[in-house]
């Protein structure tokens, strides 16, 4: 005996069912991008938000560190004026400890290492060009432009010192010139009298001094200016990324 099973017709889509799908998808698919923009975006701001405070940290230690160098810079800065005079005086009356201070003083050196790797890395990622950060990306131009002239006066200072080094066998015994450089000028004895320098390399001497006290007054200039807008940008990045 045979089964007949009725034939069921498939249900067919009206055109309005295909748009409806259509819609969801498309919005649900729509809805997926923008969320995915959205973390995107956070994350991005997070991440520029902690780069941020690695700037405004880096440039605090830049400038706790050129507090040590303007200090430095202020005594030798006094220094040169008062070597001219000692230079002029009759070398039995000078007395030895001062003279070699005052004149090796300027051999010593400390080099200033700027915490730039941040700011580096904050320029390549353009979080200083654009139009939100116009203001901080002045000051960080501005600290920028001063620590390039600061490290140009570096260099010049080194071809000074190497001068002074040339003249100095032609003022000064060997014996008293390497405690100096030895940074034992402790050793040097209180007493009064000079080796008569060479006129020649006195002359060359005092232009030196001109040149250091020139340079001096260079690094105090720039160290003003980096703590003038280095601390406007530390200002400005605390206030608006912590």
């Amino acid at each position: 005996m045979e089964v007949h099973h009725p034939h069921h017709p498939s249900h067919k889509k009206k055109w309005s069912e295909y748009i409806i799908e259509f819609v969801m998808l498309f919005t649900a698919v729509t809805l997926g991008f923008f969320a995915e923009n959205i973390r995107e975006h956070l994350a991005e701001n997070e991440k520029k938000k902690e780069l941020m405070k690695i700037v405004s940290l880096d440039l605090q230690r830049d400038l706790k560190q050129l507090e040590f160098h303007k200090n430095d810079a202020e005594l030798k800065l006094v220094t040169c004026d008062s070597i001219f005079p000692v230079l002029k005086m009759n070398p039995k009356v000078v007395n030895l400890k001062m003279y070699y201070r005052l004149l090796l003083n300027h051999l010593a050196y400390w080099d200033f290492n700027a915490n730039d790797k941040s700011r580096n890395e904050a320029d390549a990622k353009g979080y200083f060009r654009n139009e939100e950060d116009a203001e901080l990306a002045y000051y960080i131009s501005k600290v920028d432009f001063f620590i390039l002239d600061y490290k140009t006066i570096d260099e010049e200072s080194v071809r000074l010192r190497t001068n002074l080094k040339e003249i100095a066998e032609d003022m000064t015994e060997h014996a008293y010139y390497n405690a100096c450089i030895s940074l034992r000028a402790d050793l040097l004895p209180k007493t009064f009298g000079i080796k008569p320098p060479d006129p020649k390399a006195v002359k060359k001497a005092a232009y030196l001094i001109s040149n250091f006290k020139l340079l001096y007054t260079g690094y105090l200039g720039d160290i003003d200016s980096l703590n003038k807008y280095g601390n406007k940008a530390i200002e400005l990045i605390n206030k608006k990324y912590n």
